[in-house]
């Protein structure tokens, strides 16, 4: 997701990329070290809600962190960190729905976090400025399309204090719980869960 983010003009934290060698370690791919500086995001390449994921401070913390993530992947992503304000973006049917601002409790949106009520503040629609709004809109939609993502899906963000935006990943298959966030972005949009649910299905049955 990354490399075709990149190659589309969409930026994302830098990275480097470890993969499981024959010896069961895990080894950089191409030799090509980390050339930011801390904090990085250590996590598994194919993994969701934050299983795996360490924000690594120091040199000290690095090995741990990969070993953690070492349990859940074979494939490892060390990221630059980006400070500032966590943001997601849903699409249904090729429309972006409005921006939720994330606010954990943690410095780190993790698990509990995403699945424990009171946890988090979500600010649907985020405050943000109209061009913010309309870039963040227009990365997710190009993402989502690029990618050939159908139907729905979510792609989250960081907002430095710059004001430039970061693709994180895209949700192919994003949560649908009660405290999940493509139905807050849709509530948001006037689509109750059980409208969400039909205007999935009839995008899907028009598209198939």
């Amino acid at each position: 997701t990354k490399l075709i983010a990149k190659s589309v003009g969409i930026p994302t934290p830098n990275w480097v990329l470890l993969k499981r060698n024959v010896n069961n370690g895990m080894q950089l791919q191409d030799n090509d070290s980390p050339k930011f500086s801390y904090p990085y995001v250590v996590k598994p390449a194919d993994e969701g809600s934050t299983f795996g994921l360490t924000i690594v401070n120091e040199e000290s913390e690095l090995n741990d962190a990969i070993s953690l993530a070492a349990e859940f992947s074979d494939e490892i992503l060390i990221e630059e960190f980006i400070s500032g304000r966590e943001l997601t973006v849903g699409i249904l049917g090729n429309k972006p729905l409005p921006i939720v601002e994330i606010k954990p409790s943690h410095n780190l949106y993790d698990y509990d976090c995403k699945y424990t009520e009171g946890m988090s503040e979500y600010i649907v629609p985020a405050e943000l400025s109209d061009s913010i709004e309309r870039s963040l809109s227009e990365d997710a939609l190009k993402i989502y399309k690029t990618i050939g993502c159908r139907h729905y899906a979510r792609a989250d963000f960081r907002l430095n204090d710059d004001g430039q935006h970061y693709l994180l990943e895209i949700n192919t298959l994003p949560g649908m719980t009660s405290t999940s966030l493509l139905p807050k972005a849709a509530k948001a949009a006037g689509l109750e869960f059980s409208d969400l649910i039909d205007t999935i299905i009839k995008i899907a049955s028009i598209n198939n």
